[in-house]
Order: structure tokens, then sequence, then C-alpha cells
């Protein structure tokens, strides 16, 4: 059983009871003219800060966001490209996508301008998206790179680069250390699926992007 084994179930068992708080901390809320967030997506926000960026999402960018949560930040980006598969979601875990599913049908009943259709939501994993090459204006993740081990953490950036059309913008929220990390916070699997043990240097963060 490898530590993505770990995650895995991590997540699997929070798409199914919900955690507050599972994450390290929890995702701004923006208030935009409106835009109406469900309870339960409040709920299912396990990430950290925001990738989401009104002065990034001018002239309905075609946006990626991998790892869905409940779907809060979805429906956020979803709010500046209202077209069909506008947004693609794409997350590993089956129970994650079926509860960003039917949290969208929450959204539908509380946003009037909202609907479902604006988000194509994929079975699928970072390492390997399901996403065609150069078809990308935005991609996005939030507290997921940082689980990764250094060579899974390459192909995902790899990955992002490569489904990104020229000039497209990478957007990443994770948490940062300044500080060494000893080996037994290293290796524990939960603590890495949790966001915490896998944090970089923002140095070696910057090195690993560009």
């Amino acid at each position: 059983m490898s530590y993505l084994d770990t995650t895995h179930d991590v997540y699997k068992e929070a798409a199914l009871t919900p955690d507050v708080g599972l994450c390290c901390t929890t995702n701004p809320i923006w208030e935009l003219p409106g835009l109406s967030i469900p309870k339960i997506m409040q709920e299912m926000n396990y990430g950290c800060g925001s990738t989401v960026h009104a002065r990034d999402l001018s002239n309905n960018p075609k946006m990626l966001y991998v790892g869905v949560g409940g779907g809060m930040e979805l429906l956020q980006f979803a709010y500046f490209n209202r077209q069909k598969g506008g947004v693609v979601g794409v997350d590993v875990v089956d129970e994650m996508l079926e509860a960003s599913r039917k949290n969208f049908i929450e959204a539908e009943a509380t946003n009037d301008w909202f609907k479902s259709e604006f988000v194509d939501l994929k079975k699928g994993d970072a390492l390997n998206l399901p996403v065609a090459d150069n078809t990308i204006d935005v991609a996005a993740q939030n507290c997921l790179f940082n689980i990764f081990k250094a060579d899974d953490l390459k192909r995902a950036i790899e990955e992002m680069y490569r489904v990104l059309k020229p000039h497209g913008r990478l957007v990443m929220s994770d948490p940062t250390c300044e500080q060494p990390m000893n080996d037994t916070l290293r290796n524990d699997e939960r603590l890495r699926a949790l966001c915490l043990s896998g944090s970089l240097p923002i140095g070696r963060i910057r090195k690993s992007i560009n």
C-alpha cells in the first residue's frame, strides 16, 4: 500500500462523512454578487487559501481544477465562465466526484445563474490528467501537490504544463515550511495526506515549477 492509497482512503472517508477542518485551514469564501455557496460545500472545504482570483479570470477562460473536494472552488470558478464545460474538475476518488455532483444540484437551487453542466467532472489522476494538450487557460490545485513525493510532484507539474495553452496560468495553493522537518513527520502517510508533512520551502516550490 503506497502513500497515495492512504490519501485516497482519507478523502474517500471525507467524501462520505464531511470532516470540517480536515486540512490545515479553510479557504476564504468570496463575496461575489449573486454567489451563494451551500453549507455542505463549506463543510467539505479541504484546502488552504484560495486559487480563485478575479483578476485572472476575465474573458471566459477555460479552467481546470485538480482535486475537486466538495466543489466549492469549482462553483466559484464557474461564476466567471458560465458555459457548458467551461470548468473541468478532476479527481481520483469516485466518492468525492459523486459528492460534488450532489452539491452542484444544491448550488443550482440557490444560484439562479448556475447550472451543473458548467462543470465537467472527470475521474482521473493528477499524474495522468484526462485532459488534452494545450486546452486550458487556468490550471489550479489547492492543497494537493504538497501531498506528492518528489518524483510524483515533478510528474504532476509536468501534466499541468502539458494541458495549459501557451501563456496559460498555473495557480497553486499549498502550505509551506521554512524549517527542516524530521523523518518521522515526513514519513507519516496520514499527515502527508492532510497536506502537512509534505510541505516544502517556498524556494523549492519555485524551483519545481520553473
